[in-house]
């Protein structure tokens, strides 16, 4: 599986494709990467230097603290950033999100419903495309105003799929 990993604004393409070994920008690596804590605490082996990682996520990123040094990351699968960059969803910088297909595709499950609160990366539909199952994720945080796909839809590419609305903007108060 093949992913693009930014880094504090730089992009690295990492493939992993058997346990124990991944490519990183076209080098090979030996990897062995476990979890001490249960939770935020690894221990990365890479190229048999040992490293030990505390990753914290947070609103759909993370944070990796290595030997005192703090990096902002990113991670994508490769398909999903190329479609990300061809679009897939609109927004408003207050407002209105209209999260739209990507892709042709299949909704397997619909996550939310309308009058939901959602958090911003939250996974509001699964789509299959391509014979693979893709979370569609919030851009934003807000109230789902409408939610015009439902389970065993096909879409097509720029369907809408959730709308989200800013709290103040969603009605509820009122």
């Amino acid at each position: 599986m093949k992913y693009i990993a930014t880094v504090d604004g730089r992009d690295f393409e990492i493939d992993i494709d058997r346990q124990y070994e991944a490519i990183v920008d076209g080098t090979q690596h030996a990897v062995d990467l476990r979890v001490i804590d249960g939770a935020h605490l690894y221990s990365l082996v890479l190229d048999h230097e040992s490293i030990e990682l505390f990753v914290e996520r947070r609103e759909g990123q993370y944070f990796v603290l290595i030997e005192g040094d703090r990096y902002l990351v990113d991670v994508d699968q490769e398909r999903l950033k190329k479609l990300k960059a061809f679009g897939g969803q609109v927004q408003d910088a207050a407002g209105t999100a209209i999260v739209e297909a990507p892709m042709p595709g299949l909704v397997i499950r619909v996550l939310v419903a309308p009058g939901d609160t959602v958090a911003e990366d939250q996974g509001l539909v699964i789509l299959e495309a391509m014979k693979m199952e893709n979370e569609i994720r919030s851009p934003k945080s807000g109230i789902v105003q409408s939610v015009p796909v439902e389970d065993g839809k096909t879409v097509d590419k720029g369907d809408s799929l959730v709308i989200i609305v800013d709290e103040e903007d969603s009605g509820e108060d009122s």
